[in-house]
């Protein structure tokens, strides 16, 4: 009988299947919807389905939904030129030029002689005629925008110059500056690498491809280019960067052991080599900024980091403001809240209640951006909000002089080690008391930064001995940021992120270089568990960390790579609609969401967490304990599972589950007793740096 179903099915499907087969033909557009509707209901692993109902999706007016199934057919057939090629033609009706090129290309790496890929490639690369005497305008009339600051402009002018003449490398290596300089890094790199491609002796773009793989984890293309320069242009700074450098993506959990102990050797022998450097930021870039997902205590490797900079560094790397070696003027204490993410980021959502409610009777606070940076919305909220706002100048010598002379009381990084510049100015005394929270939730190693801001509920026993800071724990909170509760989206269907009604949704809302080598054994056991779950993550800008994920999980993962889902990245209220559709959402292991938690309790998705060893692993489970929901709370992987899938299958615990978050998530938004316990730290500590000032330098 069984057999007989499954014949059955299979025939049923092949109908549908070859009835929008040929509507598509025909261009019956409506006709050809419903047929590959019902063909991808049937069978949601077949490549050939989904295409059909993306090309459908596209010509009936909803070209995003068109994308999420491309996506979802290329998840299933990686290297399809038909799939590739649609996509391109897709995204470049999108505006996406760009990767419409890349999706080109990779159809024509996948069958060299298909036509279509050809012909569309060719068509969006060749030039107009009278093309180079346009390039000569294009770039003075960049030149003048860029110099009067509008840098977005001149980037689209860039763009024109090479859809005109894509073969001159010096316009890719100008367009990407702009883009680094117009905040969009993510962009910046492919065109880097396509100047280096056309022109491999262009030191410039050579070394500005370096540093963007060496802050963006991408190990082997840092030493791609780390070597590439080296032979151009030698110099200290580049074998200090490569030392300091570590993978986004981690393969296996040996492979975290193998390469944490080889940049530990790296660092240890930089550091023996007496190395100096011309120029710290290109020397130093995000250097451990990955470390943190590895699921370790990191303090010994910070440490040994922080050592290596600073011997390799001039002197001013670790100057002194005048100010902090004498006694306090009277007046407000003076707050300074640094980042170069103050806008519509993670950094700039979880800083601006703080810069707004912070007692003005007490403090005065003055928010320092780094540049460059993006402008948006929120950095508006965050300049009016606060009583002065300062730009950094983008030489670092030049902006610790900026800071020195605002005489501080308190220099509170929002965040260090998320680009290079927080983290060469944290190495100077620059205020009486300097502190760091969990912006950035690791410790950073630096001798003159004073405290690590954390929240008992966040810490394990041990966790004095996870930070080279004094740690100083807030009392009972379940965030450590007034957080503004974000807007409800509008209503939206699976079907318009290329998901069914039927599918038992899993989201990973988190960036795939937190995806830990253990959490794909948790994924595989709901996975297995559930036959009609599907496991949806989001894809990032760089599409070399899809390519290590996607290989990783072709490792670990199988027989369920077809029920697995990546969307392209995607802003509020997208991403909340994402969430709000979801049936689970999955909290990844060792590095848990923060801003996405509570993105996804504001709309009442239940999330699954299981607490790790440090606080970066204990946010959600935080937040939980002060909602009083403890059932969605994981004691070992196993529960893990267990508590997904029941989520998902059980729709009256999951309704009971969801009304209780949305009823009792009131505490985690915009309270002020955050405020409360950060004015409370700041009194704490300058009362102790003042006592200690005054014993170290009393008055005559």
């Amino acid at each position: 009988m069984n057999a007989n179903c499954s014949a059955e099915v299979t025939e049923t499907f092949d109908a549908h299947m070859l009835h929008a087969i040929a509507r598509v033909q025909r261009r019956q557009w409506p006709e050809a919807l419903l047929a590959a509707t019902a063909a991808v209901a049937l069978r949601a692993g077949d490549a050939g389905a989904w295409y059909a109902l993306g090309r459908a999706s596209k010509e009936t007016g909803e070209p995003l939904t068109a994308l999420a199934c491309y996506r979802r057919a290329l998840a299933i057939e990686p290297h399809n030129p038909a799939v590739l090629t649609s996509l391109g033609t897709l995204l470049h009706g999108l505006g996406q030029r760009d990767r419409a090129v890349r999706a080109y290309r990779d159809a024509l790496a996948a069958h060299p002689g298909h036509t279509g890929a050809r012909t569309s490639l060719d068509k969006l690369l060749e030039p107009p005629p009278g093309g180079m005497n346009r390039v000569l305008q294009i770039s003075e009339e960049a030149a003048r925008l860029q110099g009067s600051g509008k840098l977005a402009e001149a980037l689209e002018l860039h763009r024109e110059a090479l859809r005109i003449a894509p073969h001159l490398a010096r316009i890719w290596f100008s367009a990407g500056l702009l883009a680094y300089e117009s905040g969009d890094t993510f962009a910046s790199l492919p065109l880097f690498e396509e100047a280096v491609r056309i022109d491999a002796t262009l030191v410039p773009a050579a070394e500005a491809a370096r540093r963007m793989c060496v802050n963006s984890g991408l190990f082997d293309k840092a030493a791609f280019y780390s070597r590439r320069v080296q032979s151009l242009k030698p110099s200290d700074d580049v074998r200090i960067s490569l030392a300091l450098t570590t993978a986004a993506i981690s393969q296996s959990v040996d492979a975290i052991a193998v390469n944490r102990a080889a940049y530990e050797a790296r660092i240890d022998a930089a550091i023996a080599a007496n190395l100096k450097v011309t120029h710290l930021p290109a020397a130093v870039g995000m250097h451990g900024f990955f470390l943190a997902y590895h699921g370790q205590n990191d303090r010994l490797l910070q440490s040994k980091a922080a050592q290596l900079v600073s011997g390799a560094a001039p002197p001013t790397l670790t100057m002194s403001a005048l100010h902090c070696r004498a006694p306090r003027r009277s007046g407000k204490l003076r707050v300074g809240l640094i980042s170069a993410f103050l806008y519509n980021h993670s950094i700039g959502k979880t800083t601006r209640g703080l810069v707004e409610q912070l007692s003005r009777e007490a403090f005065e606070v003055i928010a320092i951006r780094i540049t460059p940076s993006k402008s948006d919305e929120v950095t508006d909220l965050v300049r009016r909000a606060a009583d002065r706002m300062i730009d950094l100048d983008a030489d670092l010598d030049a902006a610790r002089d900026q800071i020195a002379k605002l005489e501080l009381d308190i220099l509170f990084y929002q965040d260090i080690g998320m680009e290079p510049q927080s983290y060469l100015l944290a190495f100077a005394r620059l205020a009486p008391v300097q502190c760091v929270s969990f912006g950035h939730p690791n410790t950073t190693g630096i001798p003159n930064m004073d405290y690590f801001i954390s929240n008992d509920l966040y810490e394990p026993d041990d966790a004095a001995s996870h930070y080279s800071e004094r740690l100083f724990l807030l009392h009972d909170l379940p965030t450590l940021a007034y957080y503004h509760r974000p807007a409800a989206p509008p209503p939206a269907s699976r079907a318009s992120f290329g998901l069914r009604d039927e599918d038992h949704v899993y989201v990973c809302p988190q960036t795939l270089f937190k995806l830990h080598p253990e959490f794909d054994a948790l994924v595989h056991g709901i996975l297995s568990r559930d036959p009609k779950g599907v496991a949806v993550f989001i894809r990032m800008h760089f599409d070399d960390y899809l390519e290590q994920v996607q290989q990783r999980f072709a490792r670990t993962l199988p027989d369920v790579l077809d029920r697995i889902i990546f969307l392209d990245p995607m802003r509020s209220p997208r991403f909340l609609q994402l969430l709000s559709v979801a049936d689970v959402c999955l909290d990844t292991l060792h590095f848990n969401g923060m801003n996405s938690s509570l993105e996804a309790f504001s709309v009442g998705a239940p999330i699954v967490t299981l607490p790790g060893r440090f606080q970066r692993g204990r946010h959600t489970q935080a937040m939980y304990k002060k909602m009083g929901i403890l059932e969605c709370i994981a004691a070992d992987a196993a529960d893990y599972v267990e508590i997904a899938v029941r989520l998902a299958c059980d729709k009256n615990h999951a309704r009971d589950v969801k009304r209780r978050i949305l009823e009792r998530n009131c505490v985690l938004y915009e309270d002020r007793r955050v405020v409360e316990e950060f004015e409370r730290f700041f009194l704490f500590a300058m009362h102790a740096a003042r006592t200690d000032i005054a014993q170290t330098h009393p008055a005559n």
